[in-house]
C-alpha cells in the first residue's frame, strides 16, 4: 500500500523456510510460528538521502532491514502493485475469489462498501488529490518562523504572549480545525485572493510553483506581478502554507531526480470546510432553440431511468451465457484480457509498417471480438459502444466468466439477477462504479480513434515501444478519475452549459490526459489528427479536439448509462449541454436518492409479463420486476433473452427440482393469478397446467441390491431385534412390519433364525 511518501506492506518469508533456531521452535507456538514468517514494514522516504523505516523484526532500529529492502524493491519492480489506501480494498482483490466475493455479498455483506445513508462517505473514490505535502499540519506549521506564526495567530485571535514555537503551531492548528473561526476568516478575502484559494482547492489543494503560476495566469486573476503578495496574503492567514510535496507521478514512472518538490497546500481542515463546487454556466433547454441570428438549433434531450445499467448488464450476461469463444476471444483471453496491464505485446504486434521511430498503439487486451459484438447486438440492440463496455465491466467484475472446467465457455453467475435487479442493487452499483472508475486500462483513450484521432507511442530501435508496462493504463486511469472527481463537485439537477465546463476544466488542468508526460523531455505517447503532428494539450484548439473529447465521451458513454446524467444534444450527437441526476449523488458522493423504491413498492407494480402459445415466458428486465423473477428463477428454467426481455422455460422437470428442494409454489400462483385478471389467454392456460403439475406432484424411490423381510406382527420384530443384529442392518422401514435390508449381511441373519429354528420362508430375486 502507497500512503503518500510512505510505503506499506506484509513481508511474508515462509517460502525461504523455518528461520526460527532450536529453541525458538521448541518453546513457539503453532501459531507464533506463523507470525514468525509475517513481518509489517514500512518506509517514508524524505529526501534523496533521508528516509524513516521501521519492520516489526526489530521496532527500535533504525537500519534498513531485509525485509524493508525487499518491499523498496517490489516498488522499484512493480509501483502499479503499490495502491492508495482509499482503492486498497478494491485492487487488492485477486481475480481468482472476485467470483466469491460477489456472491458472498448477497447474504453476508450488507454494505459492501459504508452504510449508505451517510453523506459524502464514499467521496474518497473521487475525490481530486493534488500531490501529497510531506508532513501533517503540525510539522508544517512548525517549520514557519515564529513571527510567521505569531501573525497567523494574530489573525485567528490567538494570545502569543508566552507562547513558545511549538505551542504557537498547537494553537494554529487548533484555530484551522474550528469550521466558524475558518469560515470568518475566508469571508475577510479580497476577490482574487478568495478566486486563487477556491480553484486550487478544486484542483486537488496542492500545487507547485509553476503549475500555480499557469494557473494564475489562465484564468486571469490580476496582472503575473500580483500573485505574489495574494499568496503572502493567504499564507499569512494560514489559508495555504508552503511545503514540501511528493511528486507521485515522477515515483511512478521511475524518474530519477528528488522525490520531493517544494509547493503550495491548502490544509485539509480548510478543504473541508469551503466545499468549493465548480463554477457552471447554467443552460437553458427551452430556449436553446433559438440559435444565433434566428436559426434555430433543434435539441434532443436524453434521460435516462436509475439502475438501468445494471439491467443491461444482466441482458448482457444472460445473452452471453453458455457462449462458445472464438479464436479471436481465445487470444485475448491468452494474453491476459482484462487483468493484463502490459499492453507490449499487442503494441508491438502493430509495428509491421516503415519503422520511422513511432508507432500507432493497438487495441487494449481483452477487446470483444467482432463475431461476440454481433450477437450480441441481436439480442440485446444496444450501440457497440455500450456492448463493448457492459462486457468489459461484466468480465472486469466476474459476474460473466470463463467455464471454471477449462473449457471454452462464457458463464454468468448463478446469482447474477439477485445481484442485479434484487434489494441490493444499489451496493452493487457502488462496487462496480468504483471497480470501473479505478481499474487500470486504455479504452477511453484507445476510443478516441472514433473521433478521427490516432494514439500514437515512440519505439527503440529496435521497434519496441518505449513504453513502460502499464505506464499507459495508469495514466489514462488517473485522468478519468481526475475527470469524475471534478464532475462530482458540479451541482445537481441542473443543466450545465458544456462548452464552458470544457473550458474551464482546459483552464484548471489542461495536462490532465498527458500529466506524467511532461516529466519527459519527449512525451512517451501521444494523440494526433494528421500524422506527423501531435496534438498540444496547451493550446485550446488542440485541446478540444483530443481532451475535449475525451471529456464529451466520458459525459455521453459511461456517465450517462451509469444513470448520473441527462444530456442535451445537436442532432448530430453533439454534446450541448448536461444535467446530473441523483443518481451520481450515489455513486460519487455516497448520498442515496429520495424515493428509492422499497420492496412494497415493486409488489404492488404489476410487472411486465409476456406468456407465448408455446408456454415459455418473458419478463421485463428491471428491478421492479425482482419479486417475479425471483418467483419464476426458483421454478423455471433460464433459456436466455429475447426482444430485451429475459426468457424463461416452465418445465415439469424444473418444477419438480424446485418441489425437492422444498420450494413451494403458492407465491408463484398467486402472483400470476393476480396478473391473469388483466391478462387472460396464454397465461391463463399456464396457470392451469402449472397448478395440475403442482397438484400430480409425487416422489418415488428406487432401491436396488437390497433385500425386503416382512414378519408376522411387531411382537415378532421386538422379539428379532432383541435377539439378532437385524437392526443394524436396516435400510429403510416401510412398515413397523417391512422393511429394506442390506444385501451383503442377509445370509447372517438367516443363518441366526436357523440357528433358532426360526427359518424364514425365502423369495430367490429368480424366481419371482
Amino acid at each position: 500500500m502507497r500512503r503518500g511518501a510512505k510505503l506499506l506492506g506484509i513481508v511474508d518469508t515462509s517460502h525461504l523456510g523455518n528461520v526460527a533456531t532450536a529453541t525458538q521452535r521448541v518453546e513457539a507456538t503453532e501459531q507464533g510460528l506463523t507470525d514468525q514468517h509475517r513481518y509489517s514494514a514500512e518506509i517514508e522516504v524524505q529526501s534523496s538521502s533521508t528516509w524513516l523505516a521501521t519492520c516489526s523484526c526489530s521496532p527500535d532500529s533504525s537500519i534498513i532491514c531485509r525485509h524493508t529492502a525487499a518491499l523498496l524493491y517490489q516498488w522499484l519492480a512493480n509501483p502499479l502493485s503499490f495502491v492508495s489506501e482509499s482503492a486498497a480494498h478494491v485492487a487488492s482483490k485477486p481475480a481468482t475469489t472476485k467470483r466469491q466475493v460477489v456472491g458472498r455479498s448477497i447474504g453476508e455483506q450488507k454494505t459492501p462498501l459504508q452504510a449508505v445513508d451517510r453523506p459524502g462517505q464514499v467521496s474518497h473514490i473521487v475525490k481530486l488529490r493534488g500531490p501529497t505535502p510531506s508532513a501533517n499540519l503540525l510539522e508544517i506549521l512548525s517549520q514557519n518562523g515564529l513571527s510567521e506564526l505569531r501573525g497567523i495567530a494574530r489573525e485567528y485571535d490567538i494570545v502569543t504572549t508566552g507562547l513558545s514555537k511549538q505551542q504557537l503551531a498547537e494553537a494554529i492548528a487548533g484555530a484551522l480545525q474550528q469550521p466558524e473561526a475558518v469560515r470568518r476568516i475566508a469571508a475577510g478575502l479580497e476577490k482574487p485572493q478568495r478566486q486563487l484559494l477556491a480553484t486550487l482547492t478544486l484542483a486537488g489543494g496542492s500545487m507547485s510553483d509553476e503549475d500555480l503560476r499557469g494557473l494564475f495566469e489562465r484564468f486571469s486573476f490580476g496582472q503575473p506581478d500580483k500573485l505574489q503578495s495574494i499568496l503572502l496574503s493567504l499564507q499569512g492567514k494560514g489559508l495555504l502554507l508552503r511545503t514540501s510535496l511528493n511528486s507521485s507521478p515522477q515515483q511512478r514512472i521511475g524518474l530519477s531526480g528528488l522525490l520531493y518538490d517544494v509547493g503550495w497546500y491548502v490544509p485539509a481542515e480548510v478543504q473541508a470546510v469551503l466545499r468549493v463546487s465548480v463554477p457552471v454556466t447554467p443552460f437553458d433547454v427551452q430556449q436553446a432553440t433559438d440559435g444565433h441570428k434566428g436559426k434555430a438549433e433543434p435539441v434532443k434531450v436524453q434521460h435516462i431511468e436509475a439502475y438501468s445499467l445494471l439491467a443491461d448488464l444482466l441482458l448482457v450476461g444472460r445473452a452471453l451465457d453458455g457462449y462458445r469463444l472464438e479464436p479471436d476471444d481465445e487470444k485475448d483471453e491468452l494474453s491476459g484480457g482484462l487483468r493484463g496491464a502490459n499492453a507490449l505485446a499487442s503494441l508491438r504486434a502493430s509495428s509491421a509498417i516503415p519503422h520511422d521511430g513511432t508507432t500507432i498503439i493497438a487495441a487494449p487486451g481483452g477487446f470483444p471480438s467482432t463475431a461476440l459484438l454481433e450477437r450480441l447486438q441481436k439480442a440485446v440492440p444496444r450501440t457497440t459502444q455500450f456492448l463493448r463496455f457492459a462486457v468489459r465491466l461484466l468480465r472486469l467484475a466476474d459476474i460473466l466468466h470463463r467455464d471454471d472446467t477449462g473449457k471454452s465457455y462464457l458463464r454468468l453467475l448463478p446469482n447474477a439477477a439477485r445481484l442485479l435487479l434484487g434489494p441490493i442493487n444499489a451496493e452493487v452499483a457502488r462496487d462496480l462504479f468504483e471497480l470501473w472508475l479505478t481499474h487500470p486500462g486504455y479504452e477511453e483513450l484507445f476510443d478516441l480513434k472514433e473521433e478521427g484521432l490516432q494514439l500514437r507511442c515512440r519505439t527503440t530501435p529496435l521497434s519496441h515501444p518505449i513504453l513502460r508496462p502499464g505506464e499507459l493504463e495508469a495514466e489514462n486511469s488517473e485522468a478519468r478519475q481526475i475527470l469524475v472527481a471534478l464532475v462530482a463537485q458540479a451541482p445537481l439537477n441542473q443543466w450545465i452549459s458544456f462548452p464552458a465546463f470544457a473550458r474551464f476544466i482546459y483552464r484548471l488542468n489542461p495536462a490532465f490526459l498527458q500529466k506524467r508526460q511532461r516529466l519527459f523531455p519527449s512525451p512517451h505517447w501521444w494523440l494526433e489528427q494528421e500524422e506527423g503532428r501531435p496534438l498540444q494539450p496547451t493550446q485550446m484548439g488542440d485541446w478540444m479536439r483530443a481532451e475535449g473529447h475525451y471529456l464529451a465521451r466520458l459525459l455521453r458513454g459511461p456517465l450517462h448509462w451509469w444513470g448520473m446524467s441527462d444530456l442535451a444534444l445537436t442532432n448530430d450527437g453533439r454534446l450541448l449541454a448536461f444535467r446530473l441526476t441523483p443518481m451520481s449523488g450515489l455513486l460519487m458522493n455516497g448520498v442515496e436518492p429520495d424515493g428509492r423504491a422499497t420492496d412494497d413498492d415493486r409488489r404492488r407494480e404489476t410487472p411486465g409479463l409476456e406468456v407465448l402459445e408455446t408456454g415459455e415466458m418473458l419478463v421485463e428486465c428491471r428491478s421492479a420486476a425482482w419479486p417475479l423473477i425471483e418467483l419464476i428463477e426458483e421454478f423455471a428454467e433460464i433459456a436466455g433473452v429475447s426482444g430485451e426481455r429475459l426468457y424463461y422455460r416452465l418445465a415439469p422437470k424444473s418444477l419438480a427440482e424446485a418441489l425437492g428442494r422444498g420450494q413451494q409454489p403458492g407465491d408463484l400462483l398467486r402472483l400470476l393469478r393476480q396478473i391473469a385478471q388483466e391478462n387472460d389467454g396464454h397465461l391463463s392456460r399456464l396457470l392451469a397446467q402449472l397448478e395440475h403439475w403442482t397438484a400430480s406432484y409425487g416422489r418415488v424411490r428406487f432401491y436396488t441390491g437390497v433385500s425386503l423381510m416382512e414378519v408376522a406382527d411387531s411382537l415378532v420384530m421386538r422379539e428379532l431385534a432383541a435377539t439378532t443384529s437385524v437392526e443394524e442392518q436396516i435400510v429403510q422401514s416401510i412398515t413397523p412390519t417391512l422393511m429394506i435390508l442390506k444385501k451383503q449381511d442377509t445370509e447372517r441373519i438367516v443363518e441366526d433364525l436357523r440357528r433358532r429354528s426360526q427359518g424364514p420362508l425365502l423369495h430367490e430375486e429368480e424366481s419371482m
